[in-house]
């Protein structure tokens, strides 16, 4: 059952006895029992249909429930992505600061930095940070506070 829920192929071993070669003696080793493990697929088929039948009866209202319930559980969250390629920033000269454009990453903090009202930008040493909090800063009307750690 635990193969079928997970999509998952169970791997099944059986002990046979085999001889060793150089000594004589018998041992017990494990090998794939690929016959088990072919009857074993069968049957997690044979569930996962049963499910797809078995759902297939259920009333659309049960449907909607069972998935709303999923759904609450399993994708409750997605992180938010941030677009900020259609912004435009006519008023910042970035030839004086020895750059043709804000990169793809300082547009998008800058856009998650107005869309939420402030934030934190934790972006590795050299990235940026100070563009973009002086950029989403002057896209504001409030006066701002930096903190910098």
């Amino acid at each position: 059952m635990k193969h079928a829920l997970h999509n998952t192929i169970p791997d099944i071993n059986k002990s046979k006895e085999v001889t060793d070669k150089v000594t004589g003696e018998a041992k017990t080793i494990k090998v794939r029992d690929g016959h088990a493990i072919q009857m074993a697929n069968a049957k997690i088929e044979e569930i996962r249909q049963g499910f797809v039948d078995w759902l297939g009866r259920t009333p659309d209202i049960f449907k909607q429930q069972l998935s709303d319930r999923y759904n609450h559980l399993f994708n409750y969250f997605v992180r938010p992505n941030f677009d900020g390629t259609h912004q435009t920033f006519p008023d910042l000269d970035l030839r004086r600061l020895g750059i043709a454009d804000l990169y793809k990453s300082q547009k998008d903090a800058v856009w998650m930095l107005k869309t939420n009202g402030g934030g934190i930008c934790d972006h590795e040493v050299g990235a940026g940070k100070t563009l973009i909090m002086c950029t989403s800063r002057r896209s504001k009307k409030k006066k701002v506070m930096f903190i910098i750690l």
